[in-house]
């Protein structure tokens, strides 16, 4: 199985943007050969995902990575470095690199994982998208289902 995870916080606008892929891609039926995954809930829930039958994971999340505000980037979890101060590993405060971190060290197995991360505009504690992120949703959504389909 492959797995498109949406990650995020409704109330913090475009922290909510791998949400929003998740839901555009339901509402679209754009799922084929995949499962859209919405994990706003809770983020150590990943770990139910960690499975010998996965094939592929792609992660879509909002990501400072010093771009201009919408454009997005795919990489792997060994390609990046975290830089959340948190006081631990709470299902409210998820870090997925930690989580993974944490799957590696209790033996979970770990399937090939990519992220998809878009450098947001705006995280202010608000609900929707920024207009920036929110006119390029389509496009968001047509490369992650790209890349779970590659």
């Amino acid at each position: 199985m492959r797995y498109l995870i949406g990650v995020g916080n409704y109330c913090a606008r475009d922290d909510s943007v791998g949400l929003r892929v998740v839901e555009h891609v339901v509402e679209h039926g754009l799922e084929r050969g995949f499962r859209a995954i919405d994990l706003s809930g809770n983020a150590l829930n990943l770990l139910n995902f960690l499975e010998e039958e996965t094939e592929h994971i792609l992660i879509v999340d909002s990501a400072r990575m010093g771009r201009r505000p919408g454009d997005y980037e795919f990489f792997k979890p060994e390609d990046v470095e975290t830089k959340k101060e948190l006081s631990g590993l709470t299902t409210h405060e998820g870090d997925l690199l930690k989580i993974l971190g944490l799957a590696r060290e209790l033996r979970y197995p770990i399937p090939p994982i990519t992220f998809m991360g878009i450098e947001p505009q705006d995280t202010s504690q608000e609900l929707g998208l920024s207009g920036a992120l929110n006119a390029r949703l389509p496009e968001y959504a047509a490369a992650a289902v790209a890349r779970c389909l590659g």
